[in-house]
């Protein structure tokens, strides 16, 4: 899932305005599974990935399967599933109301219909590693190709690994971390900073929201994409995994001039529709509703301060169950 990038074909690679406080890197992984026998996803099929790469993670990682939770093991700080799927909050993050971490894995995939794979179709989606948690890439990609052997979706198909590949979302260029079977592993990704994310220049720019994006104001999901609102969304997002996986930078930085500016941005149209649908919870027989919007928004006005938070989004997505991949979107130069 990457932008429409012809339309800032003309960009410069680096920022001619000072950058915010934001020193977060991640890498972008295309994963491919071949079928090997028929496979049956749902519209969205994110929480059914993450759910799966969760449980191949544990396996691989768990010294302690005695233990109900993470919480209280001492291995936590260096394992690799107790960082990623089970982060602690440290005592310097700068959120006080934040009262689950958010993940350093990100599954990046799109809403779209009913995926019924027969034997031999490939299935492709994205995974954003964050931070401090690409070090943790050898069991991520062992855990990847867990995924498939184990089998997805509602008659647990079988799926082979054929291609992992770190990619630079916004130009052609790629490297090959695992391929089929063979045993070497490439462990050197390609690495995004805010410098390697392209400008947004002032204007008129269209947002394609890809997965069910699920923003509250006032403890209800908005039905109204308000530049404002979203700029929230995104700053406490960004600055929450900078703070998490990142360099810190963002602790205590005054943001405070955003939500200002960003008054100044007209929503100058919105077509979306919501979009539902029944996961398990985290409880046995526990079922939930994951609801959002899909759709195209367009704003207008000066949005070039506000580029790394949009760009950013565009890639780590923004909004409740962002790990599961909901709130992606991409951005395009939008036409008057």
């Amino acid at each position: 899932m990457g932008m429409n990038s012809a339309a800032f074909s003309d960009a410069p690679s680096l920022y001619t305005r000072p950058m915010l406080p934001l020193d977060l890197t991640f890498t972008v992984l295309n994963v491919s599974l071949r079928a090997v026998e028929g496979v049956e996803l749902p519209p969205f099929p994110g929480s059914k990935l993450e759910g799966a790469f969760g449980r191949a993670l544990y396996d691989l990682a768990c010294t302690q399967p005695q233990r109900q939770t993470c919480q209280g093991c001492p291995l936590r700080a260096i394992c690799p599933y107790g960082l990623t799927y089970a982060p602690s909050r440290p005592d310097t993050l700068a959120v006080a109301s934040l009262a689950t971490p958010p993940r350093p894995v990100v599954f990046r995939v799109a809403y779209g219909e009913d995926q019924r794979l027969a034997p031999g179709e490939v299935m492709t989606f994205g995974m954003a590693v964050i931070g401090q948690a690409v070090t943790q890439l050898p069991y991520l990609l062992a855990a990847l190709r867990e995924v498939g052997a184990r089998g997805l979706g509602r008659t647990r198909g079988r799926l082979e690994m054929t291609e992992v590949c770190s990619v630079q979302p916004y130009n052609e260029n790629q490297t090959a971390l695992l391929q089929g079977a063979e045993l070497g592993v490439n462990l050197s990704p390609i690495l995004l900073g805010q410098a390697d994310l392209p400008p947004v220049s002032d204007g008129h720019i269209r947002l394609n929201l890809r997965s069910p994006l699920h923003l509250k104001v006032d403890g209800q999901m908005t039905q109204h994409l308000h530049f404002p609102v979203l700029v929230r969304a995104l700053q406490r997002r960004v600055s929450n995994l900078e703070q998490l996986y990142g360099g810190g930078q963002s602790a205590g930085a005054d943001f405070s001039h955003l939500p200002l500016l960003a008054r100044n941005v007209e929503t100058v149209a919105q077509h979306t529709h919501t979009v539902s649908q029944r996961r398990k919870g985290s409880q046995p027989e526990q079922k939930t509703n994951m609801e959002g919007l899909i759709g195209t928004v367009e704003y207008r006005g000066e949005l070039s301060p506000f580029s790394a938070l949009l760009r950013y989004g565009e890639q780590l997505g923004v909004g409740k169950w962002a790990h599961f991949g909901a709130g992606l979107y991409e951005l395009e130069e939008a036409r008057p």
